[in-house]
């Protein structure tokens, strides 16, 4: 066979590997894939950039294009960036919890409001039992000032003190210093042997005028 002769086709030269790759025939390049967190991070660099030429600084350091942000804002608008973020660690809040915890609050603020009206009630009810026309007479004023300080006393375990001298219309020193009077102790007795003011008066006088 002369050295110009054809090969059959499908017959390599001698010492030429036919699986060797071609030099000239390029990979395919593998198309990067980002994570959501990836994603936003980005972006909110990309918001923060303030300057010209800051944007491009960091699409050029992070090798991406004008259109990755474009998409990627359109995907956080849409919320899908959020649906794929990891889920953080530790646990998750019980809503049944946050709303037991609600439901109490409001209970006790019930419960604050019905003390409430049934001490505005009780008010009322001395209002009424006790709250008559005033008296003319002097002798009859005092006697109505007595029955509404007894009143006070009364009611006072029940509303308050400042509530029961508001609405029976006594101030709080009077009510406080009749309340004082009523209990301080009675006088003590005087001892076996203590002159009676006349033996005292007698003992003092001199002897001439005995």
């Amino acid at each position: 066979m002369t050295k110009g002769a054809l090969r059959a086709p499908g017959i390599a030269p001698m010492g030429v590997n036919r699986n060797a790759r071609d030099p000239e025939v390029m990979g395919k390049k593998r198309r990067r894939k980002f994570t959501a967190a990836y994603k936003l991070r980005i972006l909110e660099e990309a918001d923060a950039c303030r300057l010209p030429g800051q944007i491009g600084a960091l699409l050029r350091r992070e090798g991406l294009y004008s259109s990755n942000l474009t998409t990627w804002r359109r995907q956080r608008e849409e919320g899908q960036l959020k649906a794929l973020s990891p889920r953080k660690r530790g646990r998750k809040p019980n809503p049944d919890r946050h709303l037991a915890k609600r439901v109490a609050q409001l209970e006790r603020e019930n419960q604050r409001l019905r003390d409430q009206i049934k001490k505005a009630q009780k008010i009322i009810r001395v209002q009424k039992e006790n709250l008559r026309p005033r008296a003319d007479l002097p002798s009859q004023a005092r006697n109505r000032r007595e029955q509404l300080i007894r009143a006070a006393v009364q009611w006072r375990t029940e509303v308050g003190t400042a509530p029961a001298c508001d609405a029976l219309g006594i101030s709080r020193a009077t009510f406080y210093r009749r309340l004082k009077s009523a209990t301080k102790p009675a006088n003590s007795p005087s001892p076996p042997l203590a002159l009676s003011n006349e033996k005292r008066q007698t003992a003092m006088d001199p002897p001439h005028c005995r």
